[in-house]
């Protein structure tokens, strides 16, 4: 009898179809060599909290109120605290499952059954089972590779917040900087304006005194304008900056904040030595695509062991009547155990269609990984490449500056000797501030190409598998 039942299970499982082979994972990848940069420190790896490397204490708490606080990071948090609570419900099946049930029913009874004098007649049946025990076989293993989808899914929403983490981290330190570089830009503003006036009232005076015409002290006046319409658009950025920023750390518009900082040019910010495959999928959205292969796989699975027969252990005892006059008396116990099979026969191709469906959503998961392993390493080579240039333009800028900063000291000499009037020395003050403003912008881009750098090589929010 247990032979010819085993045969019975091979034989009706013998329609389940095999699993179709899909496109394979990306596994390789090529950067270009980018030499050596100044300021860059080649290491091992990226450090955890790398944005530290920037040596700004107010930064630095600013991130940690933002990881805090920010709304959209808290919603990404309870998607994994959901995805932790799918894992528990689906792992329940290596467990026996313990329950009681109490049932009461109208039944017209058979006359061909076993109850003598209630055959044939519609009698009220009381059922009570204190302890029911049901324990799944689960001899295919389908449950098995559901739950480890879920578990795998748990992994896609750490990554999903780790990725989160790791853009708003990013998002605030480029607001920060570009808030801290429009402060000081508008105090450097605010020096143009002022000399510039003085220009002004120069050339007016020499108008006045009939040693000059007219269309200097009018131009003079026109840059004044200028200047201080510039200065007005620097005060209206610096207010959005002001603005999204504290959105981002999860404040209100009139929440106080305020930058003291300075802007900060860290003599070195270490990378890693080598760029691959190994350092890539690092990436917190790499690994997200690539645990949600992990989960399309394990469905695909299942859905070819739902063609089986499933096969329960069920036991159950308690008491039984017809009447409820009878159920608490002698004679009412009963119990029941054994096996229970359930084989799906003509489902009118539903199980085929879900198998087919998780066959496509495993291949559309694998091209996604392949896509977005492809966009990690364009991300990674344009950061670098930014980076490089970047570090030309500020070096290149750091000379101009220093060109400025000898004109200006030049005119100042000549103005305090006597030997050059005040307004070659006002005019080599503006060309430096103006130089000053293209060194700032010139320092804010390097510090956001290495904040591209390291968000493009994830960030250092936790360290994954290899």
């Amino acid at each position: 009898m247990k032979a010819l039942f085993l045969f019975l299970l091979v034989l009706l499982s013998g329609c389940a179809p095999s699993i179709r082979q899909g496109p394979a994972l990306s596994e390789r990848i090529a950067m270009p060599a980018s030499g050596p940069i100044h300021g860059l420190k080649r290491g091992a790896a990226l450090p955890q909290n790398w944005w530290e490397g920037f040596r700004d204490p107010e930064l630095d708490d600013l991130v940690k109120i933002a990881l805090a606080n920010n709304p959209s990071l808290s919603e990404a948090k309870e998607r994994l605290n959901r995805a932790k609570a799918i894992v528990t419900e689906t792992g329940a099946y290596r467990y026996p499952h313990l329950g009681s049930v109490g049932r009461i029913s109208r039944q017209r009874l058979s006359l061909n059954g076993n109850h003598t004098i209630y055959n044939g007649k519609t009698a009220t049946i009381f059922d009570l089972f204190p302890v029911s025990i049901d324990y799944d076989l689960d001899l295919w293993g389908r449950e098995e590779e559901i739950s480890a989808a879920s578990r795998a899914s748990e992994m896609t929403a750490l990554a999903g917040y780790r990725q989160g983490a790791l853009m708003l981290s990013s998002a605030v330190i480029r607001a920060y900087f570009s808030l801290v570089a429009a402060n000081q830009s508008i105090e450097i503003m605010q020096g143009i304006v002022a000399l510039s006036g003085q220009e002004a009232a120069l050339y007016r005076a020499a108008q006045d005194a009939g040693v000059s015409p007219a269309t200097p002290s009018v131009s003079a006046d026109a840059r004044v304008h200028e200047e201080m319409e510039k200065l007005s658009l620097l005060k209206k950025n610096a207010e959005s900056l002001r603005y999204a920023l504290l959105e981002l750390l999860g404040k209100q518009p009139g929440d106080a904040l305020a930058i003291f900082a300075r802007l900060p040019l860290p003599e070195h910010f270490e990378i890693p030595e080598k760029i691959g495959l190994e350092v890539v999928s690092q990436r917190p959205d790499v690994q997200s695509a690539l645990w949600n292969v992990k989960a399309g796989r394990h469905l695909e699975k299942a859905a070819r062991d739902a063609f089986y027969p499933n096969v329960n252990l069920f036991a159950l005892t308690g008491l039984n009547s017809i009447g409820l006059q009878t159920l608490l008396g002698p004679g009412a116990s009963t119990y029941a155990f054994g096996p229970a099979i359930s084989l799906p026969i003509f489902e009118g191709g539903a199980l085929r269609g879900r198998l087919a469906q998780r066959e496509s959503e495993y291949a559309m998961a694998v091209q996604e990984y392949n896509r977005t392993l492809l966009h990690a390493a364009r991300q990674i080579a344009e950061a670098l490449s930014g980076m490089k240039h970047s570090r030309t333009r500020l070096e290149e800028g750091s000379a101009a500056l220093d060109l400025k900063d000898r004109k200006e000291k030049i005119a100042r000499s000549g103005y305090d000797s006597g030997i050059t009037g005040k307004l070659p020395y006002l005019e080599a003050r503006i060309e430096m501030d103006r130089e000053r403003l293209n060194h700032m912008e010139e320092s804010l881009d390097w510090l956001n190409s290495l904040t591209n750098v390291a968000t493009a090589l994830g960030g250092g929010f936790g360290k994954w598998p290899s």
